[in-house]
């Protein structure tokens, strides 16, 4: 992972998952380290049950343990790694009950947050989101596009979050994002999965475009509500291979 010093402060070069308030646009360094463990985790190089070890990362990093050990603090308040006494930390290992859970929150969440743009916003964000809506079209229809499909659509739902005026929601919609994110892909695994994503997208930013809010929100939720059932139906497929 690659590093860079500025002005006495360690900046680690990642794209930033965590939404930013106005009033704070830099990240702290252990905020740094957990965008940069998460990236990891989201990219699969730990796996589910994975212990991530302090003093290999403070050494990747040139840091001291403590902001490394801080920055795992900040990913369990996610739900993304567990601390276990005299264990360390560990990435999360969710059950098929727990990530249904986590999903149905987010969309629940996620429908409210719609709902409540006005006109105005809504026609705001059916401009934003318009040409990442359109480059799902033509991913949707490249088999071997899961992966740029993944990011765009991530990219998506970000635009979407930040445009909640209530910031402590869209704070917890990020959060819920990042602990569903490995079951998002897995719920997009498939062409004929991206393909129906691309067309409630598409009603998204249609009925957006329209002022239609509400039924902005339903699509929303169709989304998540549709990753959450190929998630789940994957996992469940999983199981017996992954006991035996």
């Amino acid at each position: 992972m690659n590093t860079k010093t500025t002005s006495n402060t360690k900046v680690i070069a990642a794209a930033p998952l965590r939404p930013k308030s106005a009033t704070r646009q830099l990240m702290t360094l252990p905020e740094q380290i957990a965008e940069r463990i998460f990236s990891a985790i989201a990219s699969g190089e730990y796996a589910p049950g994975d212990r991530i070890r302090e003093e290999s990362l403070a050494e990747e990093f040139e840091v001291s343990r403590g902001p490394v050990r801080e920055a795992l603090r900040i990913l369990e308040s996610d739900s993304v790694v567990r601390i276990l006494p005299n264990k360390g930390a560990h990435v999360t290992q969710l059950t098929a009950k727990e990530v249904a859970d986590i999903f149905e929150i987010r969309r629940t969440l996620s429908g409210a947050m719609v709902t409540r743009l006005s006109a105005e916003e809504a026609t705001r964000v059916a401009n934003a989101i318009e040409p990442d809506v359109r480059t799902l079209d033509a991913l949707a229809q490249d088999p071997q596009g899961a992966d740029e499909y993944f990011k765009t659509s991530f990219n998506l739902s970000r635009i979407l979050r930040e445009s909640c005026s209530n910031e402590r929601l869209a704070n917890i919609l990020a959060s819920l994002s990042r602990q569903t994110l490995r079951y998002t892909q897995l719920g997009l695994a498939t062409p004929a999965r991206r393909k129906e994503s691309a067309r409630n997208w598409r009603n998204l930013h249609k009925a957006l475009k329209a002022g239609k809010s509400d039924v902005a929100a339903e699509a929303a939720q169709k989304l998540i509500e549709d990753s959450m059932r190929e998630a789940i139906s994957q996992l469940e497929e999983r199981a017996p291979a992954s006991s035996s």
